[in-house]
């Protein structure tokens, strides 16, 4: 496991399915049978229909978590499998979300001074032979909030207290390289009018696993069609990339078979070919690190690690690109300083083996990375119908602009 970073925890309660059965949740999604639901909400352009719905989640990530999902009957998992006018009306409501948060009176009413807001969305299409880091494979915006209370009882992990695969899963083996690999292709013409590459402490520690960036004109960036294409142009650079490294790595560019992973070349001829590319010698030395942390693995081999699941999920690597982007102004929710106006980041992380995505593993403003332990207890009745209120508030902003 690296120790690139201290790690901690944060333990979530779930929420009973059955406190869900009430008017507010009960409306049915055109294409699909999805329960839950608030709202959904069909966008038609020149590119096609896309259907977008607002829920909540049965084993949320923070306080006040709501999501944004494709609701299509066809399987829309990464940002560009959405039109433009699609990912636009999502990530404005991710923009009402932080506005909403910015409120005097939704912080007085619910308690939210000293809360922290944090909006992230994972991308891994394919790995469905294994446990991964996204389960509903549609792409999805997690809207998150957590009270001062709840990030009061973020605690460091204790190494002695949990299982060497539980850390695996939280530190993925090659979060040690992950920033240098990203920046060298987000770095690009295209992105830096946007973007600026910066390092961000939480505490006293930068989120060294991940490649930040500040955002060029702060949480009203949401608002623009440029962000649309910034998005999107991340994802075609990062697939492009994570081809290429595939390419030298097993001679192979497309999508190994289910239950398969490429076999390695020869370590040889590997190196030959990182050494033989045009990138960095910075990039090239975390290609040679990147050689020592993989291992071919026959079906054969497959098979033997399935067969314990902590092997499986640790061993054996996600079937194709995997990654998270998570946005956040790494400041805490305050009526003198509202989250809307404060700057805005976006962190970028690949992740190689870890079932874990970017909304169990992310950073608050006094701890670079969090593991969110989902479903510890359950919601109290009271507590719950805070929940509920607090989404209502929300809705009935969202009438009076996108609805």
């Amino acid at each position: 496991m690296s120790t690139i970073i201290k790690p901690y925890h944060l333990e979530m309660p779930g929420i009973c399915e059955k406190m869900f059965d009430i008017p507010f949740y009960q409306n049915e999604c055109e294409k699909i049978l999805f329960n839950g639901v608030i709202n959904e909400h069909k966008i038609q352009s020149k590119e096609g229909t896309d259907f977008i719905s607002l829920a909540p989640k049965f084993k949320p990530h923070s306080d006040y978590e709501i999501m944004l999902q494709s609701t299509d009957s066809k399987l829309k998992s990464s940002i560009t499998s959405l039109s433009d006018l699609a990912v636009h009306y999502i990530f404005s409501i991710g923009y009402d979300y932080i506005k909403y948060l910015s409120n005097e009176r939704v912080i007085e009413e619910y308690g939210l001074d000293g809360g922290y807001p944090y909006l992230v969305f994972n991308y891994d299409e394919f790995t469905t032979d294994r446990h991964s880091g996204m389960s509903k494979k549609p792409f999805h915006l997690h809207l998150n909030s957590w009270k001062k209370e709840t990030i009061n009882n973020i605690k460091p992990i204790e190494y002695e207290k949990v299982s060497s695969y539980y850390l695996e899963s939280v530190i993925d083996p090659i979060f040690d390289i992950t920033q240098i690999l990203t920046r060298d292709v987000i770095n690009g013409k295209t992105l830096s009018e946007y973007l600026e590459s910066v390092n961000v402490y939480c505490g006293t520690s930068d989120i060294n696993y991940s490649a930040v960036y500040k955002i060029t004109g702060g949480w009203n960036t949401l608002l623009t069609r440029n962000f649309v294409l910034i998005l999107k142009d991340i994802h075609n650079k990062l697939e492009e990339r994570y081809v290429n490294i595939l390419k030298m790595f097993t001679g192979k560019n497309n999508v190994p078979e289910l239950y398969t992973r490429h076999l390695l070349l020869p370590e040889d001829i590997i190196k030959k070919s990182i050494d033989e590319s045009i990138y960095s010698l910075e990039y090239k030395e975390a290609l040679y690190k990147l050689v020592q942390k993989v291992q071919s693995i026959s079906p054969e081999r497959f098979n033997e690690l399935c067969k314990n699941s902590n092997l499986r999920d640790t061993l054996i690597p996600l079937r194709w690109l995997a990654y998270s982007v998570g946005l956040f102004s790494n400041s805490f929710i305050s009526s003198d300083k509202p989250i809307i106006n404060q700057d805005l980041y976006i962190n970028i992380t690949p992740r190689l083996f870890t079932k874990i995505g970017g909304a169990s593993i992310m950073n608050f403003p006094e701890q670079p990375l969090v593991k969110i332990d989902r479903g510890n207890g359950k919601l109290t009745q009271s507590t719950f119908d805070e929940h509920v209120e607090f989404q209502k508030g929300f809705v009935k902003e969202l009438k009076k602009t996108r609805w």
